[in-house]
This record gives structure tokens, sequence and C-alpha cells, in this order.
């Protein structure tokens, strides 16, 4: 039996706590459309107690993927045979790891991971698209260590600290290229809020005090050409800012004469946004059909009420656009004839949860497959671009061959 869920739903049933890009081919997204009972009261039980005993914590992640894996069958074996082959050989934290790790592997499934304690924490960011520090990223020029990029938004653009500048010290500690993540890693998990930096520019010395805060890292940027063609650049579907980020995009560039977005490099990111990023396109029609555990589906159909002023569209895309980016590119094609130029996309159709774990630690479940409107999967094959072409730093050709569309179609007016 088909469900049909319209947009709204779909943010108020996502779980969107916690999800982790784990390397830079694998692509997470939250759950659509209905929340496991089962995880709600886990969660809770980890918000009460957080550590538990080894065994614990792998029959734990043994019980979870039997009840909530997309594939019933787990690959068709014995589910079983794994809990009575490892359960009594786990003493520490490291056996079960192995053993955890050992099990998932016979999914032969990428995508399901799990994650212990050190990879849980340190690319949450990646997905919340948020950071806590001063907003200064620096590179190491021989023995010196200079500031890369200054974040927008930041403490240290506040304090207008800019690119190029020498960094002598951090909190009183001399930067030296030989320790500088030591130094780094001091300062940002350091126990105060308070950062005291020197830079040298044009040989004289600057000192500031920064304090830390939460810094919102922007994934997509704008522009307008002097032919009236809006330029979107997408680098990630992340964030809980992605989607308002968007809306105030498509409102500033709605009266150009046609619309580019760029998806090339687009690693993916929250399904449930590139949905809502569609919603603002596409009325009333069929917006993705998710395929459930026991092969149950589930169409989700834009609302009506659109903010975009129609117009022609030309999306980019390479083979590392990915997953959500992938879903967003499609629908566009589908629904608003978008035109497709570049390369053939990655083509990942599955969709993962992240389920935090007792010990800090967290499982990536594959649970779903999402199909495109007109029924095509791109399990492994990507979508097919209408126009193949190579990409060069020198001679961007794919994007003018957008913009070529553009005055084309509109010249033919």
């Amino acid at each position: 039996m088909n469900n049909d869920i319209n947009v709204k739903k779909v943010v108020f049933y996502s779980i969107v706590t916690l999800f982790i890009i784990i390397s830079a081919d694998l692509f997470l997204e939250p759950k659509l459309y209905f929340k496991f009972d089962f995880l709600d009261k886990y969660f809770q039980k980890i918000t009460a107690v957080q550590n538990i005993s080894p065994k614990r914590l792998f029959v734990n992640v043994w019980r979870i993927t039997r009840n909530y894996y997309v594939d019933k069958s787990l690959n068709n074996q014995t589910w079983t045979y794994w809990k009575h082959r490892y359960f009594k050989q786990i003493k520490t934290l490291d056996d079960a790891y192995i053993a955890i790790n050992t099990m998932l592997a016979s999914l032969n499934d990428p995508y399901t991971k799990f994650l212990k304690s050190s990879s849980y924490s340190k690319r949450k960011v990646i997905v919340d698209s948020k950071i806590t520090g001063v907003g200064l990223l620096f590179d190491r020029t021989g023995d010196k260590i200079v500031v890369n990029h200054v974040l927008d938004n930041s403490p240290a653009k506040a304090a207008n600290i800019l690119s190029g500048d020498t960094i002598v010290s951090l909190n009183g500690k001399h930067a030296d290229s030989s320790d500088i993540d030591e130094l780094i890693d001091s300062v940002v998990n350091g126990t105060t809020d308070k950062v005291k930096i020197v830079i040298k520019r044009d040989d004289k010395l600057i000192e500031k005090e920064l304090t830390k805060e939460e810094i919102y890292i922007k994934t997509m940027y704008y522009d307008i050409t002097k032919d009236n063609i809006g330029i979107i650049s997408l680098y990630n579907i992340m964030g809980e800012k992605a989607v308002d980020d968007f809306k105030d995009i498509i409102l500033k560039t709605n009266d150009t004469s046609g619309l580019i977005i760029d998806l090339r490099n687009n690693y993916g990111g929250i399904l449930a946004n590139a949905i809502q990023m569609a919603d603002f396109m596409v009325d009333g029609k069929e917006l993705i059909s998710i395929e459930a555990r026991d092969n149950k589906k589930y169409q989700i159909y834009a609302e009506n009420g659109k903010i975009f002023k129609d117009k022609p569209i030309v999306i980019l895309i390479n083979k590392y656009t990915a997953s959500a980016a992938e879903i967003f590119a499609g629908i566009l094609r589908d629904n608003l004839n978008a035109v497709l130029v570049g390369e053939n996309s990655y083509g990942k159709n599955s969709i993962q949860q992240i389920i935090p774990l007792y010990n800090q630690t967290g499982l990536i479940l594959t649970t779903d497959k999402y199909i495109l409107p007109n029924g095509y999967d791109i399990h492994k094959k990507g979508l097919i671009p209408d126009f193949i072409l190579p990409f060069s730093f020198n001679n961007d050709e794919q994007m003018k061959k957008a913009i070529e569309l553009i005055k084309s179609y509109n010249e033919k007016k």
C-alpha cells in the first residue's frame, strides 16, 4: 500500500539528529516518513545513561541492524549466527568494535558503518555545517603559519584578520609549523573561550583577543551575470540553515532570465533539505518515491505555492555529484525539464540513518532507497547528462555550455 506524504510532514518526521559523513564517497540522509518507537526510547536511554558494557554495546548494534536494516534477509544470512559467534568472547570495547565491524561487513553494504567515538564526534560538524571556534583556517608555508581563509560571520572576520596574515602566537605560545596541530587543538579544545592571537602583517605585529563562538558555515552562493543569468553554487546540502539560505537565493534570482545550478563536487547531504528546496520550485507534483523495508513505498509530493518563477534551468553535474544532490537534480529534471550538463553523477540511491549509540559511538544504517519521479533508479549508474562535457580548470566548457543554452532558449521565445 502506498502512503502519500507532503513536504511539511517530511520535516516533522525526519530524524535529523547527528548525521555524519565518514568519507568522501559516503553520504547520509535523514529518515523521511516515520520514527521508530524503539529508537525514540533508545535515544532517551542514551541521554540518561551513556556508558554501557562492551557486550551490551555489541548486542544493541546487532538488534538495531536486525530490526531496521533495509534488506530484511540481511544479505541472505542467519543473523543470530553473529550473536552466538561473538557474545561470549567480548571483554573490552576493542573486542566489541572488532565484532561489530566484522558483523556489519557481512552485509556487503559500503554505507552501513560503525563509528567509534573519535570519528563520531569529530565529523558531526560537517553535517551540522557549524563549528565552535574563531573562524580561521591555516596553511604551513615553510616554517611559518599563515591564515589561509577567514570564515564569514566569525570572530576573526569581525576582528579584521585577513588571509595572508602570519600567525606569530596563539594564547602566548609561539606558532611553529612543527607543532601547529597540537597548538590548534589546544586552542580549539581548551577550557577558555578567549583566544589571544598575535599576527604579523606588513612587518607589523597586531594583537587581537577573540571569543570563540558557534559559526555557521555557508554552503551555497549565488551570482547574477551581466546577461541577467542567475548562477547558484551548492557545495553540499547540509546544515539546518540550508533550506532558508536556498529560499533566500531563489527570491534574489527570481527576476533573472535563466538559472544555472552548479552541483559539481556536491557530495549530497540531508535528504529532507533537498526535498524542501525542490518544493520551493515545484507545485503539486511527485518529488520522490521512497522504497522501505518489505518493499513498502511512499510517495512525497510538492505542495502548491512555489516561490520560483518559471525560467530555463541548467544543472551542472559531475562524478562527485551524489546522493541528495542527485535527488535534487533529478527532481528538477523530471518536473521542470532542467537540462543536465557535465559528467555522469555518482549513482547512490540508498538512504542512511545515523543512530547514536552508547559509549559516544554511532551506527550508520541503510534503511531505505529512493526512486526519482520518472521511475529512474540511479544506483551505480548516476544521472546521465543531456550534454556530456569534460571539465577543465583553465576553461570551464561546462559553464560556458550552460550559459549558451540559457541564451539560446531565450532567443527562441
